[in-house]
């Protein structure tokens, strides 16, 4: 049996030009690649945010489908940053929806729970000290 190297989570959206400008002005993502179609739509891009690699493409029908198109993910990605305050305050700002308001949480993080306005949920957090 092959061992695994890495799991890489892809997110299918609308408007993945403008995803990946979400994800670099509020999580301070890094943009690694981009290839786009004759017609503009991103049929692959990968950034890096910290450590974790995270691919993201426009909807293509057949191939996938987007949060949105789904009406929501059944998946939340947890993002530890240093200022889960200043994340949050900022995603808000650029369009997030706050579904749960900043907390301590009894596991030792301080939480709060995003939906970007792309459809994906994300869990930011920071270890309490």
């Amino acid at each position: 049996m092959s061992t695994p190297k890495s799991a890489i989570p892809m997110l299918a959206v609308h408007q993945a030009d403008k995803a990946i400008d979400f994800y670099i002005k509020v999580f301070g993502a890094v943009e690694v690649t981009r290839m786009v179609t004759d017609d503009g739509k991103v049929e692959h891009a990968e950034i890096r945010v910290g450590d974790a690699r995270i691919m993201i493409a426009d909807e293509f029908p057949g191939h996938n489908r987007a949060a949105k198109s789904l009406g929501g993910t059944p998946v939340i990605i947890y993002l530890y940053v240093d200022r889960v305050d200043d994340v949050v305050e900022r995603a808000v700002h650029e369009g997030a929806a706050s579904l749960r308001p900043i907390q301590d949480l009894p596991h030792g993080d301080r939480v709060g729970k995003i939906e970007d306005p792309f459809g994906h949920v994300w869990m930011v957090a920071c270890p309490l000290k």
